[in-house]
This record gives structure tokens, C-alpha cells and sequence, in this order.
């Protein structure tokens, strides 16, 4: 009588268990049915003879500050990265809030779109078993969902954009409004026109500090007067701006700057924010018979000047770094983005 019992337990189990999993396909056939491929927005202008000429610093940030407006407006806070041509890293912006685990989805998002020259919403079906590319999901850098896209110039990729921070189509919708800016932008271009930054986006405003760090405006702001000293001396950098846990709020790329300069200045100011100290002190600390000799051995610390740790009331909240010239050049143009934040201080 009791193993009867169990056997139907068991067997009425088995069935609710059947009935949940073909509930579960019932619903995503039907998500997967009403889904649509979104809309391809390319932008066409046969002024423009070199397509992956117009995809630079300034064209980057005003496709971020029109996608950032879109995740206002349906109150997700995302990241944003946008690429160049050849899936070079042009800028990643966090907002507040985001989910941290997003950074490295919205910088890998721009990767595949630009490296496969194609949405990574297509993706999804493509990788599927007996899909035509089923198995690249392996590639650690590869997403196979939505929220990448290609920027395309008559028919060619220059250029890509990855969002995370949201649902995938809440992703989708807030690069789409990037791709719309960015199409409103190539297509008014004349022949030979460079993209600059428009004065509505160099006047940053909403600038904040507290003790947990401080919010992207600030960081915008400080990464303008570094890109400002730059141009003066004549010397392209890598801008990188971390929270206190160091986790990274702002990274940019002027053009020309060096590549190996991306990982360099986001270490500064990784070490910066983690050691409490500015790295041109790390380095004279780190020689032999020195307090902290042997540290340069630990992962992503930077024992040479260019980063800088943000102080507030008596903490360090963050951290900056800058890369690509000399380490004097470096602490130059630090220094400049650290007179803004001091300056901020004051306030």
C-alpha cells in the first residue's frame, strides 16, 4: 500500500513536472513568435568617401548621451560602449545604478556586433543547435542576444555599439536610439567633414559627489579638461575614471592614442582607488627596500605616475588614471582632470 503511494506521488509528479516544462515552451514559442527582428538602420551619404573616418571620440559620445536618454526616459541605467571600425574600444559610460556585471556584457555586445558585422540579436537563432554558427558562443568576447548593433555607412561596418543594463529588448531600445543619432549625424555630413563634439554636450551638468563616489557627469566633466590638456600637448590619451570598489564609470579613447594605454590607465586608476595613493607615490614605495616592495606583482597594480585617488571627507571614493604618453605627460593631463574634481570639492 505505502510503495502504491509512492508510486503515485511519484507519477503525479512526473506529470505536473511535464505539464510546467510545456507550459515554459508553449510561452517561449510564443515570445519567440511575437518577437520581431528589429528595423536596420544604416546610414547612407556618398559624401563621405572613408566611412571609418567619421567614427571618433566626439561621434561617440553624442550617440552615448542620445542612448543615455532613452534609458532615463524608461528608467533602466545601462552601460554603453561604443567601437570603432576594427572593435577598438572608443568610450564605455556606466549611469547610476547599473548592474556592474553589465560592463563587460555591453563591451562584448559592441565587440561581436562589429567583429561579425551584424546585431547580436541575430545571433540568437544563428547559434542555436543547427544553426549556421552554433558553437560561437564559446568565444569568450562573443554574445549571441540582443543589444548590439553594426554602424553602418553605406552598406559598410564602421563602427558598433553595445548596450547592457536592462532586459534585452529594454537594451535594444536604448541602442537603437544611439543608432538613430548616429544616422541623423553621418547623413548631414559634408565631404571631408569631421565629427566634432556639439557645445549643447561639452556643458556638463548634474555633477555630484558623495561618499560612494561620484556620478558620470563628474567623470564627463574631468575627462574633458584631460582631453582638453592633451590637445595642448600635443598627446592622445586614454581616460579611465573608477568608483571606490573600482569599478569602472568612464573609459575613453582619443583618437591615435595607444592601445596597450586602455588596460595601463584603467589600472591607475584602479590602483589609485585600491592603494589610497596616487601611483607616482606606489612607485617610489615599491622600490627595493622600499614599504611596498614587491607589489607591482599584484594583478592590475601600477607602479608609475598617472593615477590619481578622489578624497572625500577623510575617504578615497574613486580613483582616475590616465595613459599614452610619458609619465610626466600622463600626470599632466591627470592632474588637469583632478583640478576639476578639486574644484567640485569646493562647491
Amino acid at each position: 500500500m505505502i510503495r502504491t503511494k509512492k508510486l503515485f506521488v511519484t507519477l503525479a509528479l512526473s506529470i505536473v513536472s511535464v505539464l510546467a516544462f510545456s507550459g515554459c515552451q508553449g510561452s517561449e514559442k510564443k515570445e519567440n513568435k511575437t518577437a520581431a527582428e528589429p528595423p536596420v538602420i544604416e546610414a547612407k551619404n556618398t559624401n563621405v568617401k572613408v566611412g571609418r573616418s567619421i567614427v571618433n571620440l566626439a561621434i561617440a559620445k553624442e550617440i552615448t548621451a542620445a542612448a543615455e536618454k532613452k534609458a532615463k526616459e524608461i528608467k533602466v541605467p545601462m552601460y554603453i560602449t561604443i567601437d570603432d571600425a576594427d572593435a577598438n574600444l572608443l568610450s564605455v559610460n556606466r549611469m547610476a545604478g547599473a548592474i556592474l556585471a553589465s560592463e563587460n556584457i555591453s563591451q562584448s555586445k559592441a565587440y561581436t556586433a562589429v567583429a561579425l558585422k551584424m546585431p547580436t540579436s541575430k545571433l540568437t537563432a544563428l547559434a542555436q543547435p543547427g544553426g549556421s554558427l552554433y558553437g560561437i558562443q564559446n568565444n569568450s568576447k562573443v554574445i549571441i542576444f540582443g543589444g548590439g548593433f553594426p554602424l553602418l555607412l553605406n552598406g559598410e561596418t564602421i563602427g558598433s555599439i553595445g548596450v547592457s543594463g536592462g532586459s534585452v529588448e529594454q537594451d535594444m531600445q536604448v541602442a537603437e536610439a544611439g543608432l538613430n543619432k548616429y544616422k541623423e549625424i553621418a547623413e548631414g555630413l559634408k565631404s571631408g567633414a569631421v565629427v566634432t563634439q556639439s557645445d549643447a554636450a561639452k556643458n556638463i551638468t548634474g555633477t555630484s559627489i558623495n561618499d560612494y563616489g561620484i556620478n558620470l557627469e563628474l567623470a564627463r566633466k574631468m575627462a574633458i579638461a584631460s582631453e582638453k590638456k592633451a590637445v595642448e600637448i600635443g598627446v592622445p590619451m586614454w581616460f579611465s575614471a573608477v568608483d571606490k570598489g573600482g569599478n569602472l564609470i568612464l573609459e575613453q579613447r582619443m583618437e591615435e592614442a595607444l592601445l596597450i594605454s586602455k588596460e595601463i590607465s584603467l589600472n591607475k586608476a584602479y590602483t589609485a582607488a585600491a592603494i589610497k595613493l596616487p601611483t607616482d607615490e606606489v612607485a617610489k614605495l615599491s622600490q627595493p627596500g622600499a614599504p611596498l616592495f614587491g607589489i607591482q606583482s599584484v594583478s592590475k597594480t601600477i607602479t608609475f605616475g598617472g593615477g590619481y585617488p578622489l578624497p572625500y571627507n577623510g575617504k578615497i571614493i574613486g580613483g582616475v588614471g590616465v595613459s599614452g604618453g610619458s609619465v610626466d605627460q600622463d600626470m599632466a593631463v591627470a592632474q588637469a582632470a583632478m583640478d576639476v574634481y578639486n574644484a567640485e570639492l569646493k562647491k
